[in-house]
């Protein structure tokens, strides 16, 4: 049942999502103003972003700044063994690869990031996110232990997302209006 709400509100979410995104053209810009407006991240952190794919809000502005204030980044990768990250700067190629898309090359190092950067589809208040269904960031997120900040339009949150047992709350969204916590 739970799986099937899902599918269901991914199938509109995505097509708010592409609105909201035409709408929202400076919303990267917004995202980073307000990231470092509302998060104080220890100096020598790792923070795993992602390359936007379609209508995903564009976290690039904000991972140019924080390599640009001395932080280093790195970038999701699909592998057989499921997903990791390997360190990015701006001058590093990517390749296309599982779905499509861009990554860093097999030859970058594998880095596990402290703060994570995710997107998203919807989320809620209470900080739950629904992503593609793939389960790559929750398998990941039960692995590993880091804060995790989920990515989107403010015009994504609905009033509860569908839950499973195997699914973890964000710890904050931020949207181009600003912070959300699940800790409030």
């Amino acid at each position: 049942m739970v799986a099937s709400q899902k599918k269901m509100l991914r199938l509109v979410m995505k097509e708010r999502r592409t609105m909201l995104f035409q709408h929202h053209l400076d919303a990267g810009e917004k995202i980073k103003s307000l990231f470092f407006e509302a998060v104080e991240l220890p100096p020598q952190v790792i923070v795993g972003g992602y390359w936007p794919i379609g209508s995903e809000l564009d976290v690039r502005p904000l991972l140019n700044e924080l390599i640009e204030r001395g932080f280093r980044c790195a970038l999701p990768c699909i592998t057989k063994e499921g997903l990791v990250f390997r360190l990015w700067e701006p001058s590093t190629p990517l390749e296309k690869g599982s779905f499509e898309v861009l990554e860093p090359p097999s030859t970058e190092p594998f880095i596990l990031p402290g703060v994570l950067l995710v997107p998203l589809l919807a989320f809620d208040q209470q900080g739950h996110r629904l992503g593609y269904g793939q389960g790559h960031y929750d398998r990941f997120l039960h692995q590993h232990k880091v804060l995790t900040i989920g990515i989107g339009f403010k015009g994504q949150e609905v009033e509860a997302i569908p839950r499973q047992p195997h699914d973890l709350a964000l710890d904050y969204i931020l949207t181009e209006e600003g912070v959300i916590s699940k800790k409030l």
